[in-house]
């Protein structure tokens, strides 16, 4: 082999290992969380069956100071009704639009998130805050409904912490609600998410 042929030999492998090193740090900077949220969820049930979640959001501070900074429009510190709305539509609306963030799983698919209501954002020691509820219907029947709940993001922008273990229940006597936190092993609708998400397991029916 001459010179200008070792030459381009060496310059092609150069090359191919430059693209396969530049995918591989896109590849890690996309999975990268920028913004951090610790989680807890409550799952809510009326006579008719279960009707949604209650979610309640706390994240980072320098996601909080970011968004107060555009949401807060008189610079008083507290969120207006107006603010209230802004700050809604601002983080919420992939729920809205792409059924995100909240995700229940119900025989062999998702369900489709039908409102988000009683929406509430604050600052709570430099954190922001938000307690709203979104809004699901499955109905209850004399045997047992299944459903598994998933609060995430499965792009992993935002890194959700879900305290599943301390997760709650409201439902009222007329049904027999079961419920448990457990991993996601084996479950193919959650099969893109990160391994150490957890979901909680419900199951329901009339006593």
């Amino acid at each position: 082999m001459d010179v200008y042929a070792a030459g381009v030999f060496l310059s092609r492998h150069v090359l191919t290992f430059a693209i396969a090193l530049l995918a591989v740090f896109s590849s890690l900077s996309s999975a990268h969380p920028h913004v951090f949220a610790d989680v807890t969820v409550k799952a809510l049930f009326s006579e008719k069956g279960f009707v949604g979640i209650k979610n309640h959001w706390v994240y980072d501070e320098m996601y909080s100071a970011a968004m107060m900074s555009s949401a807060d429009k008189d610079k008083d510190g507290k969120l207006s009704s107006s603010e209230n709305s802004w700050m809604q539509s601002a983080i919420l609306e992939p729920i809205e639009k792409n059924n995100y963030f909240n995700y229940v799983q119900y025989k062999s698919d998702f369900l489709k998130a039908e409102r988000i209501q009683d929406f509430k954002a604050k600052i709570v020691d430099r954190k922001l805050v938000l307690d709203f509820t979104v809004g699901f219907s499955v109905p209850v029947t004399a045997d047992y409904t299944m459903l598994v709940i998933v609060v995430s993001d499965p792009s992993n922008y935002i890194q959700m912490t879900t305290d599943m273990d301390n997760s709650d229940v409201d439902s009222p006597e007329l049904l027999e609600v079961e419920y448990f936190s457990d991993a996601l092993d084996g479950l193919t609708l959650f099969r893109g998410f990160r391994s150490e998400i957890e979901g909680l397991y419900l199951r329901y029916k009339k006593k």
